[in-house]
């Protein structure tokens, strides 16, 4: 999005030898070289500068409010973990910055209780109750179908609404039609597989049929993108999202042919390994004692490239998604730039993940402080007039309290 300022000038229409600087005690006549000079100042755009957002926080501290978040959820069998989550997003939310406003987080612990427990009633139907009867599973179907758009509609609701930069609250104007129409295809999609598996068990090939959905995900992770990004608003800013439905179509199909490859060489690598071990046992032997070793060996480094080759799928889906989805974002007088770089992001991935996995959990928090901050050292954006935004607050403040409902009926599924 590009910033358009509009500069009116106005100057006497009078022949440049009678035009006079009515500022100076002369009264002399300007030349013509002075009122050009005095013109192109005049109309002179001052284009604002780019402004990263600033996170203060530290993975230190951080840990400290992760440590007691964990063990107070695990001793109340996750009943604490709305507060927990209340706890990070206050921290996260005050520790982040941008042009010397800060943000804050205002949601209260009980609406997001409320959200768990409905996400955990809903899981256990799912797991559990969908596979008792035939009826049983098309009547959750239909429930899941209906009932998944509209919560996950409030909860954007509930989450935008209690975000605050400056003390003005953010909204979310998404309508229920078009949340229908961004998640209705995504728990279709998402639920067909299980329940063909229910109606007919003993066809599992029917039960395949249903994955071939996921084809659409590309396009069906678009629309969701697009529905949030479109319907956010700051004040008497209303965002927009130019994003169109098949912006990561080619990211997937790229994804998808490196992890055709990627098996590929792995069942390769395999038949040659075994090949050369019948060939060759005996020298091969000299220095591996046991057949069991040798293949555990090549299990391990055959794991470890599987895990990178996954970090480098996943990275790259995120990274696209977050600068597509953010470049394609605007508001008046605002303008978006994400430049998060793919290979140090799938580096610090891979840091992460090992890290994670040799501390047994301990790094967790560190790895979440690192991502926060490095996708907002690559984000930029610059306004022409963030105090005029901020003159509207009663505007903005009207409009929040008219959406009331955000807090009354809205919640939190995510964990």
């Amino acid at each position: 999005m590009q910033i358009h300022t509009e500069a009116e000038v106005w100057l006497p229409t009078v022949p440049l030898a009678d035009y006079h600087d009515w500022n100076n005690e002369t009264g002399a006549p300007m030349s013509a070289a002075e009122v050009a000079t005095t013109a192109s100042i005049a109309n002179e755009v001052v284009v604002p500068e780019w402004q990263n957002p600033v996170f203060t926080g530290t993975g230190k501290e951080y840990f400290r409010i992760w440590i007691v978040n964990l063990c107070l959820s695990l001793a109340t069998l996750g009943i604490y973990s709305a507060w927990a989550k209340v706890r990070r997003l206050e921290y996260f939310d005050r520790n982040t910055s941008f042009a010397g406003g800060g943000f804050n987080f205002h949601g209260e612990a009980k609406t997001i209780l409320r959200g768990r427990i409905v996400a955990v009633i809903l899981l256990f139907c799912y797991h559990y109750l969908f596979t008792f009867s035939k009826s049983l599973a098309l009547t959750f179907f239909i429930f899941f179908l209906l009932g998944i758009p509209f919560m996950m509609r409030s909860a954007l609701r509930f989450r935008l609404h209690q975000t605050s930069y400056r003390g003005l609250r953010f909204q979310f104007h998404g309508s229920i039609q078009n949340a229908y129409a961004a998640y209705f295809p995504v728990a279709f999609v998402f639920l067909l597989p299980g329940l063909f598996g229910v109606l007919f068990p003993e066809e599992s090939y029917v039960a395949g049929l249903a994955f071939i959905g996921y084809l659409y995900w590309p396009w069906l992770h678009a629309r969701m993108r697009i529905y949030q990004h479109d319907n956010i608003s700051y004040g008497n800013l209303r965002g927009s999202c130019d994003m169109k439905s098949g912006a990561f179509s080619w990211s997937y199909v790229g994804v998808l042919l490196a992890l055709v490859c990627a098996v590929f060489l792995g069942f390769l690598l395999i038949g040659v390994a075994s090949m050369v071990l019948q060939k060759h046992g005996g020298s091969l032997m000299q220095y591996v004692s046991r057949q069991e070793a040798f293949y555990l060996l090549l299990g391990f480094v055959m794991s470890v490239i599987y895990v990178l080759g996954a970090l480098a799928c996943i990275s790259y889906i995120q990274v696209v998604a977050w600068n597509k989805s953010w470049d394609s974002t605007s508001f008046p007088g605002v303008d978006i730039d994400s430049v998060l770089p793919y290979r140090p992001y799938w580096l610090l991935q891979v840091k992460n993940f090992f890290f994670t996995l040799f501390s047994l959990g301990l790094y967790r928090p560190f790895a979440i402080v690192a991502i926060y901050r490095f996708r907002l050292a690559h984000m930029r954006l610059r306004s022409e007039d963030l105090d005029q935004v901020q003159a509207t607050r009663k505007v903005g403040q009207a409009q929040a309290t008219g959406d009331s409902s955000a807090d009354m009926f809205g919640f939190d599924l995510s964990w």
